[in-house]
């Protein structure tokens, strides 16, 4: 697997790194969660940007990401947008491009639906240059997702230019989470770039501690009340890592 550094941390190699996702609403509360991180063992921050109220104001927009990094420190800043959350590809794309273009985060995860969009490539031109890493995704919401759809998944993604990609589905069966696990088991025989596996839902824990053995670079965890998605606070998520390591050497 190559690796591909974000920031200060390095995906790709030892154990998969924690992380965690800022849901907040206004820059108040999303520095107020921020300032939780720093007291835990998470490694990376996702910024969900779909429930922050002040996206049209792109002045408050960088003023926020800029505060959020100052109190962060050296922990690296993901930025993710749903595209449904947007009117169109324009606005979209320009809500990525005021922070590419303020070099206000260190990666960006853009919706593999987008990448036929026309400001695909200049975003991602630009990224390269300032070494803002890209990240693609595709969260599944079929009822019962299908093990060559998500390994195909992982193919397009890599095949776009990635370089990290995202499978996410919404975990209802054991049988679900087993189904993302092998898929991504089995792109990791057919890709080089890191994988990340992420299944949303309380089944989704099993997937989250098994990063090492199925290839996925990147696993989230909560801290403090979390955003309701079912993750192992990240000190256990971190334990378990660890533990688990420890039982593959044995």
């Amino acid at each position: 697997m190559q690796t591909v550094t974000i920031g200060t941390m390095t995906l790709g190699t030892g154990l998969p790194k924690i992380g965690v996702t800022l849901t907040g609403s206004t820059r108040a509360i999303l520095l107020g969660q921020a300032a939780q991180v720093l007291t835990s063992a998470a490694q990376i921050v996702e910024w969900r940007l779909d429930q922050y109220t002040e996206l049209d104001n792109r002045a408050e927009l960088i003023n926020t990401a800029t505060q959020l990094r100052q109190v962060l420190g050296t922990i690296p800043v993901i930025a993710k947008l749903t595209a449904s959350t947007v009117a169109d590809a324009d606005t979209y794309y320009q809500l990525y491009q005021t922070l590419v273009n303020n070099r206000a985060v260190d990666a960006v995860d853009i919706d593999l639906s987008m990448v036929n969009a026309a400001a695909f490539m200049p975003l991602t031109k630009q990224m390269r240059a300032t070494q803002i890493r890209l990240i693609l995704s595709q969260t599944t919401t079929a009822a019962t997702p299908e093990l060559a759809d998500l390994v195909a998944a992982y193919q397009a993604m890599a095949a776009a230019g990635a370089d990290i990609a995202r499978v996410t589905i919404n975990a209802q069966t054991a049988l679900d989470v087993l189904t993302l696990m092998t898929a991504t088991a089995q792109a990791r025989t057919k890709v080089t770039l890191p994988l990340i596996a992420t299944a949303n839902g309380a089944w989704g824990r099993y997937s989250s501690v098994s990063g090492q053995l199925i290839g996925s670079a990147l696993t989230f965890g909560q801290v403090g009340h979390g955003d309701g998605r079912g993750q192992l606070p990240v000190s256990q998520l971190k334990q378990t890592l660890q533990t688990l390591s420890s039982a593959g050497r044995g």
